[in-house]
């Protein structure tokens, strides 16, 4: 629901709506804990359902106001504050971190806060943010400055992650004919905490003949650098301090457009160390102008007692209709 009263202002309302029925809910005790976004300051989902079987809840996904002029921009409230560049990975993302697991979510997450913009020129303009989640010593604000330089676009952040000191950049461009992004997200040591470093770089190029290819790579200075041996044990829950379990993280995606009508993707995450892999094959179907069909397969390995094994396998068909 969006309210336009003038030229200048902007209001709006966005609600996500899910039913939850089967297995899953009846084997998940703290299914309806997990579905709560921990980064947001007020609890503005309702549980309609919720019984030993049957979950059904409405999540206000978007709830803000904002403020437009020429060169500025002001909005307030439950906002999605997106500083990632890169397309799997977001170490600049101190915000909103989006798991890449999760394909259901095509609006990401978002936050309670306020967030400023002021543009100077086509090639330069700044942003400042802020956000809440209600909790003592969780609160996150930074900078963040945008330029443009001998064809990279680059980011500039500077800020407050909870309690410690970040600073970080990104950039986007080219090497020739092929796509170039990366990102570097520092956060300080303060205290008790050690400091953290995330970093991530990713290549892509597209063939004459439609193919796509992308590579990339994630550093996470605390992830595990030995085999796992207790899969169930395993944080795939992401967040700005821990966007994969494993320290060090490559990836490899290509796809293609078969048909006017169906698309292929393939996805494959292997953690060097660990001996961690997941594959995400992916097939797409047209079935109308506004109806598509997708079939989404996550399979996951590692090593456990010196056997490499299959530890989960996961398979959803899920149908889109757009208007």
């Amino acid at each position: 629901i969006k309210w336009k009263p003038s030229d200048n202002f902007i209001i709006t309302a966005e609600f996500r709506n899910r039913l939850f029925w089967g297995e899953t809910v009846k084997t998940t005790p703290d299914l309806a804990e997990q579905l709560h976004n921990k980064d947001e300051m007020f609890d503005l989902g309702i549980f309609w359902i919720q019984n030993t079987s049957l979950l059904c809840i409405t999540n206000t996904e978007r709830l803000n106001i904002e403020y437009r002029q020429k060169r500025w921009n002001l909005k307030l409230g439950r906002q999605r504050i997106n500083w990632g560049i890169t397309t799997t990975w977001n170490p600049n993302d101190i915000f909103n971190t989006y798991n890449f697991l999760d394909f259901d979510y095509e609006e990401r997450p978002g936050v309670d806060g306020a967030r400023g913009q002021y543009v100077f020129n086509n090639s330069c303009n700044a942003e400042i943010a802020w956000s809440s989640t209600g909790k003592k010593d969780e609160n996150k604000g930074a900078v963040k400055f945008n330029l443009n330089k001998r064809g990279y676009d680059i980011q500039l952040i500077a800020g407050w992650y909870k309690t410690r000191p970040t600073l970080g950049v990104g950039w986007a461009g080219n090497i020739k004919d092929a796509g170039f992004k990366g990102e570097v997200q520092y956060i300080a040591r303060v205290k008790d905490s050690a400091d953290h470093i995330n970093g991530t770089l990713e290549g892509s190029y597209m063939f004459k003949k439609g193919w796509y290819l992308s590579g990339g790579m994630l550093y996470n200075k605390t992830g595990l650098i030995e085999p796992i041996g207790n899969w169930k044990a395993t944080d795939l829950n992401i967040s700005p301090e821990n966007l994969m379990p494993t320290r060090w993280n490559l990836i490899l995606t290509t796809n293609k457009e078969i048909t006017p009508l169906v698309s292929v993707n393939v996805s494959s995450i292997y953690a060097p160390g660990t001996n961690l892999m997941i594959l995400l094959p992916s097939l797409k179907y047209n079935l109308a102008a506004n109806l598509d069909v997708d079939l989404v397969w996550q399979s996951f390995f590692t090593e456990i007692d010196s056997q490499f094994e299959a530890v989960n396998h996961r398979a959803f068909l899920r149908m889109k209709w757009s208007f």
